[in-house]
């Protein structure tokens, strides 16, 4: 008795599931991550939050992410514990 050919799909070992990224959003929603852009000048570095239109400013780079989420905060109201920050960018002087 001659075999057939049979059409399976080859085993994932990760399972049946996969991971799917949820879109970004366009406006603020708790728990959103914000991209920064961040510039070291004489007096400290410089802090751009381009999707909120946000600018602050910290003295040391250790204090950049707190002072943008609390920037993120006070402009959108979410509370600061549901505010998380990623920097896109980092310059250094002048361009």
């Amino acid at each position: 008795m001659p075999l057939q050919p049979t059409l399976r799909r080859a085993h994932n070992p990760l399972g049946t599931r996969t991971h799917r990224a949820m879109p970004r959003m366009s406006r603020p929603t708790v728990g959103q991550s914000f991209d920064v852009e961040i510039r070291h000048e004489l007096d400290g570095w410089s802090i751009r939050i381009p999707e909120i239109g946000g600018v602050t400013h910290a003295r040391r780079r250790a204090t950049v992410e707190l002072a943008a989420r609390e920037c993120i905060a006070a402009i959108t109201g979410i509370p600061i514990g549901y505010v998380s920050v990623f920097v896109a960018k980092e310059t250094v002087g002048a361009e």
